[in-house]
This record gives structure tokens, sequence and C-alpha cells, in this order.
């Protein structure tokens, strides 16, 4: 028998280690969160602070504060994890000052106003948030010391914290028993997981995962049939966004079933609010009344849930056209063809609006367009003339829609006409923005300056626009003329009125993508260790809406400091490595065909498991020392059947499947080809293991 027949009838060893990486999952406990640290802070001549440690649980025990007047000194509360909800507070007794409760996601930013922005000219100053279910919003509560024992909650759901400062604001004294928080994100069961050889790859898996959870909210105060939606981030914005779902959404089906509904009445929001010349809001309230499905002409949001009065006067059209191709996601994660037929008329009204805006030269172009403001992806940056990633999501969401006019609604004439007029976009888009001199794209055909931002060029590896030679520059540009030790830089110039200099972890996992496709799997994953691993060491242990030139949340380019949302969902790495690593998509809606095409990179071993519609896809290979074997495992769902690619790692090699040969160094049977650096074996179904 040889070694490799031997060895396909072995599967590799599957670890459950990988829930001990899990921060907070359904059924772990009681609704709310308790700190898991309390420590003292600051110096107070003749005040003091005793048995700090009893303020972790409700058992009659008191900590004491005692606070003379004009001293510093404070409990700093650690939750252990990012918390989102009310906050409690049990006081036995209290004289004296008032009670200050201080919120922040990263202690680095806990002071007195909590994480809150302290310049008035700041958007969020003193944190002031879009989110209705937050009002009245802020970053502290202060309470005027109550008469008799009680709890004290916070004047309104806070949205994201993991440490809290007690502190009196003043000379007094304070007996307290506990503090906790009544959450009220969604907790994940994680019936999918993640787990390889890297523990860094392994942590940001998880950490992405939990920022999901706590972003994944409700509000039925005012619409008592509000649903779970994904909002941008729960301690700021809590809004959801059309264009976040492009990574949020992917790594929601990979890590928790019950995601396919959360995702579907994220996307189902905006379809109830669109306007009549096909624009979506950029940003969407969580609890704007809608049934499921259709909802008939477009008039714009129900009175009384618009967006809020900002999000109202800017155009985003960008997001609606990832709306498509998001809606064009769900349907193949999903195979629920029922929801996304009842909206085609709205995809087809927002590709109506991108085409009414297309210029001569067949671009879709950034104007006001009826609002007070145009931005681009990463507001506030503006956005007027035809943008380079703009339109290549303009490409993608023409694609989109073509797939699913052919799909769904069997229009093979619309299907051909769309992917007809992406090409031409596409073409154009080359045309007017490729700079061959530089081996990279333009961002904008009205900018002042010319510049040549990662998104541009990232947008067009990714959406698949460039040819081959031109990729493969353009991601060497990004590598070598805006790489940071921190990931890709959006811009190398400070003066760039169209785009700040940050790193976005949003774009970050698009290249990733474009990097995998392009056969660079090692440059894809060093920029998760870049750019998440900075997020990790940091903290406090979720992932970032936008990580600073520096490394940190508050360099130049952020937000500022503790403005900076540090759960952001846009932020996940979780496709990367379920969709990238194990190698798990789907071909044909809701799985009913499926691939595994691994991305190995560096590692020596990866195992996951991904729900899909009627079970699980588990995955699990390891290669062996020197590259010597290689095994992959894969088990599907009944019913279904996919296409399994086995990498070679640089040589051909005879491979068994189940103990028989099905590729003897070049020769196979017709179900069973080489492609690139990987043998594709067609037609699997049930469980199997591929070896060599």
């Amino acid at each position: 028998m040889s070694d490799a027949i031997e060895r396909s009838l072995h599967r590799p060893e599957c670890s459950s280690a990988w829930e001990a990486y899990i921060v907070d999952r359904a059924g772990a406990g009681d609704e709310y969160a308790w700190p898991a640290v309390v420590s003292v802070e600051g110096e107070a001549p003749g005040g003091q602070i005793t048995r700090p440690d009893a303020l972790l649980r409700a058992d009659g025990e008191v900590t004491v504060v005692h606070a003379p007047a004009g001293g510093q000194l404070r409990l700093v509360v650690d939750f252990g994890r990012l918390v989102s909800g009310s906050v409690e507070l049990g006081v036995v007794s209290a004289t004296g000052a008032p009670i200050r409760l201080a919120y922040s996601e990263a202690v680095q930013f806990l002071g007195r106003e909590g994480d809150a922005a302290t310049d008035p000219d700041d958007f969020f100053y003193r944190g002031y948030t879009l989110g209705s279910d937050a009002k009245p919003d802020g970053r502290v509560d202060v309470f005027p010391p109550p008469p008799a024992p009680t709890v004290l909650h916070s004047a309104a759901l806070r949205g994201a914290q993991r440490y809290i400062a007690v502190s009196l604001d003043g000379a007094g004294t304070a007996k307290l028993d506990f503090i906790r928080v009544l959450t009220t994100n969604r907790r994940s069961n994680y019936d999918g997981y993640f787990l390889c050889d890297d523990d860094l790859l392994n942590r940001a898996w998880y950490a992405s995962a939990h920022t999901l959870a706590v972003a994944t909210i409700r509000n039925q105060k005012r619409n008592p049939y509000g649903r779970w939606v994904i909002v941008d981030g729960p301690k700021r914005d809590r809004l959801a966004y059309g264009a976040n779902l492009g990574v949020a959404g992917i790594a929601a089906y990979a890590q928790d079933g019950g995601y396919r509904e959360i995702v579907r009445d994220t996307l189902n929001l905006f379809a109830w609010q669109q306007e009549p010349d096909g624009t979506l809001p950029a940003a969407s309230e969580i609890d704007v009344p809608s049934e499921l499905g259709d909802p008939g002409p477009p008039r714009g949001a129900p009175e009384g849930f618009g967006p809020p009065a900002e999000a109202g006067l800017a155009r985003l059209d960008s997001y609606a056209a990832w709306w498509v191709i998001c809606l064009e996601d769900y349907l193949r994660y999903t195979g629920d063809t029922e929801f996304v037929a009842a909206l085609l008329p709205v995809a087809r009204r927002v590709i109506g609006l991108l085409d009414a805006h297309a210029g001569d030269d067949c671009l879709t172009r950034n104007d006001l367009y009826g609002k007070t403001y145009t931005i681009n992806w990463h507001p506030p940056d503006p956005a007027i003339g035809a943008d380079a990633w703009e339109n290549a999501s303009y490409v993608g969401a023409l694609r989109a829609l073509g797939a699913l006019e052919r799909r769904v609604a069997g229009n093979l004439s619309a299907a051909d006409a769309l992917e007809a007029r992406a090409d031409v976009v596409r073409d154009a888009l080359v045309d007017r923005l490729w700079d061959d001199a530089a081996g990279a794209m333009r961002q904008n055909t009205e900018a002042a300056d010319v510049d040549h931002t990662g998104d541009a060029s990232t947008g067009a590896v990714y959406f698949d626009l460039l040819d081959d030679d031109r990729a493969r520059r353009a991601l060497a540009h990004l590598s070598e003329r805006l790489g940071s030790p921190y990931g890709t830089l959006t811009t190398t110039r400070d003066d760039n009125t169209y785009m700040t200099r940050f790193i976005s972890p949003f774009i970050l996992v698009q290249e990733a993508f474009a990097r995998m496709r392009h056969g660079d799997d090692e440059a894809a994953l060093r920029l998760v260790r870049q750019c998440w691993g900075a997020m990790l060491r940091f903290g406090p242990g979720t992932m970032w809406e936008q990580v600073g030139a520096d490394g940190t949340p508050g360099g130049a380019g952020t937000v500022g400091g503790g403005g900076t949302s540090l759960a952001h969902p846009w932020s996940s790495a979780v496709p990367v490595l379920t969709v990238g690593v194990l190698g798990v998509a789907p071909d044909a809606d809701g799985f009913r065909t499926w691939r595994v095409e691994p991305h190995v990179a560096d590692l020596r071993w990866a195992q996951g498991r991904v729900p899909v519609p009627g079970g699980s896809l588990a995955v699990r290979w390891r290669r062996g020392p020197g590259d010597r074997t290689f095994e992959l495992s894969v088990e599907a769902p009944a019913g279904t059947i996919g296409r399994v690619y086995v990498p070679l790692l640089g040589a051909d090699r005879t491979i068994a499947r189940d103990g028989t040969i099905v590729w003897d160094r070049g020769h196979g049977s017709p179900s069973v080809r080489r492609v690139g650096d990987a043998v594709v074996v067609d037609g699997v179904t049930g469980s199997s293991t591929f070896a060599w």
C-alpha cells in the first residue's frame, strides 16, 4: 500500500482547543456581565478605598470609597472583554459628592469623561452617538448620592466598554456592593469555528467574532417588532451601513448559522427606505419598521424613522452598490431565493441610480445630487468626481445584479446586458485611472493632485478588473509604496483632501483576498499579522474601525483616541481565515455546490467548521515536515456536492482519495485535473480524505 493511500484512509486529528479562544458565547451564563478585575488608581491624601474586590460580586460585602476634596482616586473595573448594555451599580450608602461612572473601550483612554472626545468641535464630543437606543448618550453617568440603598442605572444603554472608572466628584464616602452590565447584544453560538497552528491568527478570528457579537443589536422600544441587525459599532454610530456586510456578512455566515436571518434583516432595513431616484440611505437606524420582502414603490424612510440628520444629509452611493453585492452574497450563502426575488426591484433601482450618474466615459460620478455632502467609503472624506474604488464597486454591483437576474429572475437578456455593461465600465475605469508608470490606479478623476491610494488599486484587483500583469504590479505597489509595519496605508500623503492617511482593516480584507487570488498567500496572512496583531496588542480584544499609521487607534488620520470605534465588524479577520485559509465557499446558492480551496501560506495545519443550510461543512488539513506529506479531510452535508482543491506545494504528487489513487503525477480521471499549484477533484460528496 503506498504512503498516499495509507494516509488517505486516516483523517487528520481534530482538536477541540478552539473553544478556549471563545470570548463569550450563547448559554455561557446569565444575562449580566460581571467584572473580572478591579484595581485602585490615583492618590488622595486622607482618602482610601477598602476591599475593592468586593465590587466583583453581589455577595453582601462592600467596597468603601472615601475621597477627600480635590483628590484623584478611583476604582478601575475591567470586565475582561468588551460588553454592551445598561450599567448597574449597587449602592449601600453614600454621602457627600456625586458618584461618577466613566466608560471606555480601551484602558488607555479611560479619563474623567471616559473615552469621549473633549474638544467641543469634535463631531463625537462628549460621547455623542447617532443611535436612538443609546439616548441620552455620553460616556459618563453622574449620580447624586442616593438617600437609601439602591441600584443605580445608567441613563441609557452604554454601547461598548471593557473598562469602567468609579469615583466621587469631590469629598464624600460611598459603600458599593457590585457593578455589572445587563447585556443587550446577541451572543454567538459558534456552530462555526476556526483553529490553526498560529496563535495570533486564532486570537484574531475569535476577537473578530466577538466584535460581530457586540455589534449585533436590536431596539424594540420604538418598534416592538425590531429585529436583530448588524451595526458598524456598538459604541458610537450604532447604525447599519450598506457596505459593512461586504466583510461583516461573510464573517457572520462563517461563525453562526443564526446570522443568516440577521444579515437578511439588515439588508431589508435599507430596502424599505429607498428614495424614488434609487438612492439608499447612507446609514439606517436599527428599528425602522419593515416587513420582509418587497417594500413596494420607493418613498423614503417611514415617518419618524429616517436616518439621523447627519447621515441623511450625505450621499454615499458606493455603499448602495455594495448593498447589491451583499444581496447576491446573501443568496449564495443562504439559497433564500424568495427573499432575494422580492428585493430585486430595489437592486434594479440602485443600478439605475448609478447608471444615471455615469458620465460620457461610462464611469459613475459623485456629486451632491440633492444632498448636502457627497463622501467616499471613509466618511467624511469627500468624493466628488469618478472615484476608482466606487467604480470598481459599481462593476461589482453590475455583475451581482446580472447574477441575480440570471439565477433568480431567469431573465437571461437582462443578465447579459448587465454583464456587458460591467465590462464597458471596467474598461473605461482602467483606461481613465490606470497609471502605467506607477503601476497603480489613481484615486479620482477630479482630485486636485494625482495620488495612487490603497483603495484604488485594491478595489481594482479585488473586483478582478486588471489583467494578471497589471494586478501583480498593483499588488507590488501596495506593499512597496504603501506598506507599513501595521498594514497597507490608505495614502502616503498628509495633504490628500480626498483620503485621510491611516490603515483600514476593511480595505485590507479586500487586499488579502486579492493577494490570495494571485497566489500571494503569505503576504495576505502578513497583513493579518501586522494589522490585526497591532489591534490585539493595544486592546481591548475587539477589532477597530481604523488603525493609525503608528499602529494605535489614536494615531494620525483616525477619529482621535477613544473617538475611534474599537469594535467594528467591518474589520473582521474571519473571512480571510475561513474562506481563505480553510478555503470554504459556496459555488451554487445555499451551498448546494461548494468548493474547498485552502490557502495554506506558511501554516502547518488548520481546521474548522462552517454552518451551511442543512448542516455544516468541516475541513481539516495538515502538511508534514519538509512538505513531504499533505492530508485534507472534508465533511459535507447530505445532498450537496463540491469541488476540492488539493494543494501541491510546488511539486507534482501522487494523490489518493479514501484509499484510491485519483492523481498520479499528471494523470487522473476526467473529474480530476490540475489547476495552477493544486489538483482539483470534482463531484465530492459526504466525507473524504485526500492525501499525498
